[in-house]
């Protein structure tokens, strides 16, 4: 009888080991990236206070605002004003902002 109680505790030790280490928790679904997303688009006159290899940083109305130097045709000198179409998502989680020039 005693192996027989040796060979049970030894199974129960095993289970009880693959389930703490083994067993997977709740799958959690990848989070949804991309659309349908939404913007809001304004038009702006933005002169440029800054200017380096990076980007540009404009002063608008509504504040302070930076354009990548990739969103831009070239860049412009600091104190010089352009007209930009700004695009700010509401709704998604595509680019939270996109600037385009206005020519």
């Amino acid at each position: 009888m005693g192996a027989r109680h040796s060979n049970t505790a030894t199974t129960t030790a095993a289970l009880l080991a693959l389930a703490a280490c083994g067993a997977p928790g709740p799958v959690e679904p990848d989070p949804i990236v991309g659309g349908p997303c939404a913007y809001e688009t304004s038009i702006v006159e933005a002169t440029a206070v800054a200017v380096d290899a990076d980007g540009v940083r404009f002063e608008t109305a509504g504040g302070e605002l930076f354009a990548a130097a990739s969103e831009l045709p070239a860049l412009p000198a600091v104190g010089e004003t352009m007209t930009l179409q700004v695009e700010r998502i509401t709704q998604g989680t595509c680019t939270p902002e996109i600037i385009t020039l206005v020519e």
